[in-house]
């Protein structure tokens, strides 16, 4: 294992690695910077490619924790320039830089498809809980509205615990991302406190996109008008709103249950 060793924190890679801390640099340059263990060995699964590895001096043991690792270049750091790297108090002394894969491509292939609208979700927690929340649910295709969170945040990568890498995001202008998913025979469903409906009392249609709204302001007018219909998910308490990551599980879960259900599930 061949360890190249950095000793300046005005290293080139590092000026490099540091710029990763921001939308602007991580846009640029393609990349982001992954923190411990877990996540690498969950990029690694899902198949993205490590650009770097980088291990604090103290940490150069847990490389052997780690599999498929390639042949990726790996550098060792000072801890005090590790740290200054890192997002995390105690990142486990291991990260790595990755490279972002293109979020183009044809929607997920299923007999009944799901798309996770998210217009102006600003709360990194909220997108990485949303984000872990539609894989276990099943969905993998989501797309990012005007306004949303950066999806590589150093908060959203570890809130969505692994499920960003297998995620299919996409950055979008909804208001032209919606009508091609109509065109492609997609039904929108938004939720309003007004709505007429419950959304235990809706059959989604098999081809479904759930469009979800900004944490203070909900889907914008704009958005909100090129929905197909609006459910509404009762609240026989006092609260006005439920966080936006809960109102995802609950309507997510409801297409579990119709899904199941109508026998496409096990029991």
């Amino acid at each position: 294992m061949n360890i190249r060793r950095i000793t300046s924190s005005r290293n080139d890679r590092v000026k490099h690695w540091r710029k990763l801390a921001t939308r602007k640099g991580r846009d640029e340059n393609g990349t982001l910077l992954i923190e411990g263990v877990h996540l690498l060995e969950e990029a690694v699964q899902a198949g993205w490619k490590i650009r770097a590895i980088l291990v604090s001096d103290e940490g150069t043991h847990i490389l052997d924790r780690v599999a498929g690792l390639g042949d990726a270049p790996i550098f060792s750091l000072y801890p005090s320039t590790f740290q200054q790297l890192v997002d995390t108090p105690s990142p486990q002394g291991i990260a790595a830089e990755v490279v972002v894969p293109s979020e183009r491509g044809p929607l997920q292939s299923a007999d009944r498809a799901r798309v996770l609208l998210l217009d102006a979700i600003q709360d990194p927690g909220n997108l990485g809980a949303i984000l872990r929340t539609a894989e276990a649910a099943g969905v993998r295709d989501v797309w990012l509205g005007t306004g949303t969170v950066d999806p590589y945040n150093p908060k959203v990568v570890r809130s969505a615990m692994g499920s960003l890498f297998r995620s299919r995001l996409r950055r979008v202008d909804l208001k032209k991302g919606i009508p091609e998913l109509k065109r492609q025979g997609y039904f929108i469903v938004s939720t309003s406190p007004r709505a007429e409906r419950y959304h235990f009392r809706f059959e989604f249609p098999t081809k479904t996109a759930l469009l979800l709204g900004n944490e203070g302001r909900g889907v914008s007018p704009e958005v909100q008008a090129l929905s197909d219909t609006h459910v509404q998910i009762p609240m026989p308490g006092e609260v006005e709103s439920l966080n936006v990551s809960v109102t995802a599980g609950i309507l997510l879960y409801e297409l579990v249950r119709q899904d199941w259900t109508q026998g496409d599930g096990e029991s």
